[in-house]
């Protein structure tokens, strides 16, 4: 059973719409959904959370799993009501034939470069069972879309779930007279939603320094984007001149995440964080030839524009050193270990790291070779 799945586009750029019809690029170095101003998005790779979360359990001898799951169920909830099924579409959502509901959710984890999802069985209020070709993460898809399938059918379920190979199959069996679970842990919402607001800067997000990324005339999105290949029938985001893959998610999953490690630990692990990011786009750029010192740098900051990790507003470099200010800086110590293990990749030698964060919103960053 088939679900007509496509994304429609830009006449000019070729990029989907459904970017630029539910998420704004401001022009200042951020991604934000039009539906919900304090949800902030990015473009990054899609093997960097679960390098992450490996290094971390090694070195705090800590299960990120689980944590991430807590984080990962409160936030797909606060997604669906504030993007999927907000107002009367709470409601529409019941009377919905269930082609146009897969169709939606087909769509939007698609646009996230999340897999394909296809539907192979379905009996109204009885179960229903789908497979993800590709899947990002198979856990998160899982709960939202037994998030979603409840709500429209107003009943509680059971949730299975199996790897075929590389893909994903999933089935659902109705629980009849079982009221669908709207509550989840209220601690793990609040530290969801607390995320979602040190992520989107409390809204004092500074206005363009620059000029503006050259917005697409026809849908606004930034040119840059139109490196990156959205491959619906995939389900995958890849950049065309490698073929790495990307996702479109939020950040502030993982802010929750960390703060929940650093309250069981006891311990301040942004630095390790800083670090483990540091590595990981040091192993990931090896191979990538670099034409110019200045040209490296120059390439990472229409990077970190278009994918929402905030704006360069300028920076010098030279041999061994380079110094950079970003205005609204998309969660520092990631955002540092980033640009720390370019320079270390660019110098070929280890970085000394010094920045500040100012009031405004303003990332000054120094690196120094060793």
């Amino acid at each position: 059973m088939g679900v007509n799945m496509a994304l429609k586009r830009c006449r000019k750029c070729g990029l989907p719409l459904r970017l630029s019809k539910g998420y704004v690029w401001p022009g200042n170095g951020v991604i934000l959904s039009r539906q919900d101003p304090t949800m902030r998005m990015s473009i990054f790779e899609s093997d960097y959370y679960s390098y992450v979360w490996s290094e971390l359990e090694e070195l705090l001898g800590v299960k990120v799993s689980d944590i991430m799951l807590r984080g990962q169920r409160a936030a797909n909830q606060d997604y669906v009501e504030n993007n999927i099924v907000y107002g009367w579409r709470k409601f529409a959502l019941r009377h919905l034939p269930l082609s146009l509901m897969f169709e939606r959710i087909a769509n939007e984890i698609a646009l996230f470069g999340f897999g394909n999802l296809e539907l192979l069985q379905y009996r109204k209020r009885k179960m229903l069972a789908m497979k993800v070709k590709q899947p990002f993460d198979a856990i998160s898809l899982a709960w939202g879309i037994k998030g979603i399938v409840e709500l429209a059918e107003d009943m509680g379920s059971e949730l299975a779930w199996r790897y075929e190979g590389e893909d994903a199959v999933f089935s659902i069996q109705y629980l009849p007279g079982e009221a669908h679970e709207v509550a989840v842990e209220l601690e793990a919402m609040r530290q969801i939603r607390d995320a979602k607001r040190e992520l989107s800067l409390a809204g004092r997000l500074l206005p363009p320094q620059g000029d503006g990324g050259k917005p697409c005339p026809s849908c606004g999105l930034p040119e840059a984007l139109t490196e990156l290949d959205w491959r619906e029938d995939e389900g995958t985001i890849r950049r065309k001149d490698s073929g790495k893959r990307y996702i479109f998610s939020t950040g502030h999953i993982f802010i929750a995440v960390i703060r929940e490690l650093e309250r069981r630990t006891g311990r301040d692990i942004e630095s390790l964080v800083m670090t483990i990011a540091k590595e990981y786009q040091l192993r990931s750029l090896q191979g990538i030839p670099v034409r110019s010192r200045k040209g490296a740098y120059r390439a990472a900051a229409r990077y970190l524009f278009s994918g929402g990790f905030g704006e360069v507003k300028d920076f010098d470099c030279g041999e061994g050193y380079l110094e950079m200010t970003i205005v609204n800086p998309f969660y520092i110590p990631r955002l540092v270990g980033r640009i720390a293990g370019l320079f270390e990749y660019v110098e070929d030698q280890e970085a000394d790291i010094d920045y500040r964060v100012s009031d405004s919103n303003l990332l000054e960053l120094e690196i120094k070779a060793t």
